[in-house]
């Protein structure tokens, strides 16, 4: 047993996360994020050890006008691909969107995937301002998609899936953590049709629900031109105790990325920043 014990605790000083910020001009194609996508893991994977996830943002690939679940076989061939020369426990996170009327996309999910397969998939459950009626929503936060929990557990750690708006809809929906460590909040973008709410999101969002849950928040996002992420913090902490969320700003926030990356790419820029969650 103490064996095992310390082998668990040496699991989980190795767990990481990498969050994915593309700086976008908007000109992108299913196969240019597919080769961003190999890049990504393959840099991710050469600056850390031990097991992790990669999350890049909602709606990273799309099914155009036909159901999201067309592309599930798709994307989990390619990324067992992809995954499939580490020998390590990666596991990515991507968000595909389906039956897109060039406003709304009904389908929006998240999906986790490592190198064995589909490990979990999560509908949005909590439409945004203005998608009401536009989006096919899960019946609730646990539903099975495709027979897949949303859930999912990596070296003792067991991480939530978050498909964009979801992350405000856990505090609205007062729903008590059931023992999540780390929610992972895919958001489509700000700028290009998404609106410019993007300090709005994190402190109402990524800070607020990380003090209802009292759990790590990471987010991936897209940045149309001319919105620049700038200071926007991927990855966030409440340790503010009973501080108004009103008052609370980015310098409040104390976990940082322990690395950043970045790669040019024909659709832009995509920084990759590297968490340590060791602390969880």
């Amino acid at each position: 047993k103490f064996r095992e014990l310390v082998e668990n605790r040496r699991k989980r000083s190795c767990s990481w996360v990498a969050t994915v910020i593309l700086q976008s001009n908007e000109k992108y194609s299913k196969d240019e994020r597919l080769k961003v996508l190999s890049q990504i893991v393959d840099l991710v994977a050469k600056e850390t050890d031990g097991g992790g996830v990669i999350l890049f943002p909602g709606g990273w690939f799309t099914a155009g006008k036909q159901k999201a679940g067309n592309k599930y076989e798709w994307v989990e061939e390619n990324a067992r691909n992809i995954l499939s020369i580490y020998e390590r426990h990666i596991i990515i996170c991507l968000g595909i969107d389906g039956r897109d009327d060039g406003r709304h996309a009904k389908d929006q999910i998240a999906i986790a995937i490592s190198k064995k397969g589909i490990k979990a998939i999560g509908r949005k459950f909590c439409a945004a301002p203005g998608e009401k009626g536009h989006v096919e929503l899960a019946k609730g936060r646990l539903s099975k998609e495709e027979n897949k929990p949303r859930v999912f557990t990596l070296n003792g750690r067991k991480y939530f899936l978050c498909a964009c708006y979801d992350c405000f809809g856990i505090r609205k929906e007062e729903i008590p953590n059931f023992g999540i460590d780390v929610i992972l909040d895919l958001v489509h973008g700000f700028g290009g049709g998404y609106g410019e709410g993007h300090p709005y999101f994190d402190k109402h969002g990524f800070a607020r629900t990380s003090r209802h849950w009292k759990c790590y928040v990471f987010g991936a996002a897209v940045f149309f031109h001319p919105i620049k992420p700038k200071n926007w913090p991927s990855g966030v902490y409440w340790n503010k105790g009973n501080k108004d969320i009103k008052k609370w700003k980015y310098k409040h926030n104390h976990i940082k990325p322990i690395k950043t990356k970045e790669l040019n790419i024909k659709e832009g820029v995509a920084s990759v920043r590297i968490y340590n969650i060791e602390a969880i």
